[in-house]
C-alpha cells in the first residue's frame, strides 16, 4: 500500500523527491451539512483564551468551518468598519449552531456574540454587504431545506430579518452556500449553493448526486431569480460535485468570478463579464477521472486538493490558488489521498493551463509551485504524527490582491511544533507578489509565527478583500489541537482531535511590507537588555527550565497564571546582577493544561506560553 511523497523538500531548497510510505488512507470526506452530534468529551479541555493583541471575535464549540474551500466570513469596508462571522456553537451537542455575527466600529470590536443570528438551527453563513450601508447572511438548514437569508438595512445594528430560499423543485435541500455583492450599493447578490446529495439526505438532480447551482437577486436579497445549472456544469461533464470544493472572488464592477474543482473533477474558473448574465467556462485543469466510478485502477496522480481560493486584480484578472493533492482509485471506486503530499499551486489568467497528467517539475519551472512548508523536514516524519485534514500539507489557501498589483497568498502549513497529543500543529503562511503574480518574493512568513501561537493550530484562513490600507486582514480559526473534531468524527482512519474543545475566531492585521520583506522583528526596547527563553522541555510533566540573560543588574521575578487568570506560581529572585539565570518550574505541582508565565525584569516583562502534561 504505497504512497508517494511528493514534494518533499531538504533544507530551504524547493528538489521534488520521490519516496514511498507504508501508509494508505481512505478519501471518505463525506461531506457535513451539520447534522453531526457532539459527544462530551470524558476529560476535561482547556480554554483557548491567548495573550495576544489580535482580537477575538467569538468562541465556538463546533470546529468545522469548511470541507475545503473557505467561505466569504470577514470584510473590512472602505470606512476602516468591518464585520466577520462563523459557524458557532457553545453547546457539545452543537444544538445551537448558527451563524455567530461580530462588528468592528473602527476602534474596536463588539463584545463575542453569545448566541446565533438565526431563529434556526443553521451553518456555513456568508457574508457580504446589502445595499448602501446595510449587510446580508446566508447560511444552510440541513439536507431537505433551503437557505436562510438575514438581513438589515445598517451594519452592525438592528434586528436582523430573516427569510428562506427554497430548492428548485426536484431538488431536496440546499447547501453549503458562497455568496458575493456587487454591483450599485452592493444591490447584485450572487449566490452559488449545492443541491442536496443523496449522503446528506437529499436526492440526485438532474442526473447529479449534487449539483452546483447558480441564482441572483438584483434588489439587495429581496426577489431571486430562480436557480440555474449552468452550460459546461451539467451530467454531461460531471457525476457530482463536491461540497465546498468551490469558491467565489469578490466582484469587480460587472466582471464575476467563481472557481470550482478538486482531484476528481476539472479544475475550473466560470468568469462573466456582464453581471451573472452570460458566462464563459476556462478549465485549468481538465481530470481524466471526471465520470470515474471504479472499474480499474487510476495509479497515482497529481491534482488540486478541492481547497481553493481565486481573486480579481484592478484589471478584472482572476488569480487563483489550491493546495496539490496525490490521489489514486481502486477498482471498487474507492479514492486515495497521500497524507505527506506538499505544495501550493497557483494559476493567473496569463499562464497556460495545465494538462490533464500534471508534472510538478513543469509545474515549478512554470511558476505554479508558490507555496509549501516553511520547515521542510516535515515531510520526514512518521504518519502517526499528522492529523489528518485530507488535504495537501500547505493548503487552506486565501488570496487577495490590492490596488498597487501586490498579490498576497496566506495558507495553512504543518509544521514541527506539536499539541498536547504530540500531533504536528499547522500554521499560517504568506506570501507575495509585487508584480501581479509573475514572480514571487522569495521569503515565506509565518504570520502567526509570535509565541501566543506556539501552541496553536491555525487553519481556515480567509483575508478581507480588496486591500486598501498597509494590511493584510485575515480571520482563522485556533484551538490547541491538531486536527478537527467534527471531521474525526466521520471519517474512516482518523487521526488527530478526539475530544471537543473551544475554538477562537480571531482576525489578524499583517503587515504588507512584513509580508514582502520580512524585517528581524519589533524592536520593543527590551531584547537590549534581557531574553528570555522558552521553557524546556514544553510540553512537560516534571521539571521544565526558563533561562534569562541579563545585560545589566535588574529585579527579576516569574509569575505563572493558568488560562483563566489565576496566579498559580510566584518566584522572586529581587535585584540581581548582569549574567544568567533560571526559573525551575514543577509542573507535578499543577493541573494538566496551557499556562503563561511571565517573566519581569524591572519593569518591563515578556509572556509565553507552557503546557503541562
Amino acid at each position: 500500500m504505497a504512497l508517494i511523497i511528493g514534494l518533499g523538500v531538504v533544507a530551504q531548497r524547493k528538489s521534488y523527491q520521490i519516496g514511498t510510505t507504508k501508509y494508505k488512507a481512505p478519501v471518505v470526506k463525506k461531506a457535513i451539512d451539520g447534522d453531526i452530534i457532539g459527544m462530551k468529551p470524558v476529560n476535561s479541555t482547556v480554554t483557548t483564551r491567548s495573550v495576544t493583541d489580535d482580537p477575538i471575535l467569538m468562541s465556538t464549540r463546533y470546529d468545522l468551518q469548511s470541507n475545503s474551500s473557505s467561505r466569504n466570513c470577514l470584510y473590512k469596508y472602505p470606512d476602516g468598519t468591518m464585520a466577520g462571522v462563523a459557524t458557532m456553537a457553545h453547546l457539545d451537542d452543537f444544538s445551537d449552531r448558527g451563524t455567530g455575527y461580530n462588528y468592528y466600529d473602527g476602534t474596536a470590536w463588539d463584545p463575542a456574540p453569545a448566541t446565533k443570528i438565526e431563529s434556526v438551527r443553521t451553518g456555513w453563513g456568508n457574508y457580504a454587504p446589502c445595499g448602501p450601508n446595510g449587510e446580508i447572511v446566508i447560511s444552510h438548514i440541513s439536507g431537505t431545506a433551503g437557505l436562510v437569508v438575514c438581513k438589515r438595512a445598517t451594519k452592525g445594528t438592528g434586528a436582523w430579518t430573516e427569510t428562506q430560499i427554497d430548492p428548485p423543485s426536484g431538488a431536496a435541500g440546499m447547501l453549503w452556500p458562497r455568496l458575493v455583492s456587487g454591483g450599485t450599493d452592493h444591490n447584485s447578490i450572487h449566490l452559488i449553493a449545492m443541491t442536496s446529495p443523496s449522503a446528506n439526505g437529499g436526492t440526485v438532480y438532474q442526473d447529479l448526486d449534487g449539483a452546483l447551482l447558480y441564482n441572483r437577486s438584483l434588489d439587495g436579497g429581496t426577489t431571486w431569480e430562480g436557480w440555474q445549472m449552468l452550460t459546461g456544469m451539467t451530467s454531461a461533464e460531471y457525476l457530482s460535485f463536491q461540497a465546498d470544493s468551490y469558491v467565489w472572488a469578490d466582484p469587480r464592477g460587472d466582471t464575476l468570478a467563481f472557481t470550482y474543482g478538486e482531484s476528481w473533477m476539472d479544475l475550473v474558473i466560470m468568469k462573466s463579464t456582464d453581471n451573472g448574465v452570460n458566462w464563459n467556462k476556462i478549465t485549468i485543469w481538465p481530470c481524466p477521472y471526471n465520470k470515474w466510478a471504479g472499474g480499474d485502477t487510476t495509479g497515482n496522480f497529481y491534482c488540486p486538493d478541492g481547497n481553493l481560493a481565486l481573486t480579481l486584480d484592478k484589471h478584472g484578472k482572476a488569480h487563483l490558488a489550491t493546495g496539490l493533492e496525490n490521489a489514486n482509485g481502486d477498482e471498487a471506486g474507492g479514492k486515495y489521498w497521500t497524507i505527506n503530499q506538499d505544495g501550493l499551486l497557483y494559476w493567473n489568467e496569463n499562464m497556460d493551463t495545465w494538462p490533464a497528467v500534471l508534472d510538478i517539475n513543469e509545474l515549478d519551472a512554470n511558476g505554479n509551485i508558490i507555496g509549501w512548508c516553511p520547515d521542510t523536514t516535515v515531510v520526514y516524519n512518521p504518519i502517526a504524527d499528522f492529523a489528518f485534514w485530507y488535504c495537501s500539507m500547505s493548503s487552506m489557501p486565501t488570496i487577495v490582491a490590492d490596488e498597487n498589483d501586490n498579490i498576497f497568498v496566506v495558507w495553512a502549513s504543518i509544521t514541527n511544533l506539536r499539541d498536547i497529543n504530540n500531533y504536528m500543529l499547522r500554521h499560517l503562511i504568506a506570501r507575495a507578489s509585487t508584480n501581479g503574480g509573475q514572480t514571487w518574493h522569495e521569503t515565506l512568513l509565518d504570520i502567526t509565527g509570535a509565541f501566543q501561537y506556539d501552541f496553536n493550530e491555525c487553519v481556515y484562513p480567509i483575508a478581507a478583500p480588496f486591500s486598501y490600507d498597509d494590511y493584510v486582514y485575515v480571520h482563522f480559526q485556533s484551538d490547541y489541537e491538531a486536527g478537527s473534531y467534527v471531521k474525526l468524527s466521520i471519517q474512516t482512519s482518523p487521526q488527530g482531535q478526539s475530544v471537543i474543545t473551544d475554538n477562537d475566531i480571531i482576525v489578524l492585521k499583517a503587515s504588507k511590507e512584513d509580508i514582502i520583506n520580512p524585517g528581524v522583528g519589533i524592536d520593543n526596547g527590551v531584547k537590549d537588555v534581557f531574553s528570555v527563553s522558552q521553557n524546556i522541555p514544553n510540553p512537560f510533566h516534571g521539571n521544565s527550565v526558563i533561562n534569562i540573560t541579563l545585560e545589566k543588574s535588574a529585579s527579576l521575578s516569574l509569575t505563572v497564571h493558568s488560562v483563566v487568570g489565576q496566579k498559580v506560581l510566584e518566584i522572586n529572585k529581587g535585584l540581581v546582577n548582569q549574567g544568567g539565570y533560571q526559573f525551575v518550574v514543577d509542573g507535578s505541582k499543577l493541573q494538566p493544561g496551557v499556562y503563561f508565565y511571565t517573566v519581569n525584569v524591572n519593569k518591563e516583562s515578556v509572556t509565553k506560553k507552557m503546557i503541562v502534561r
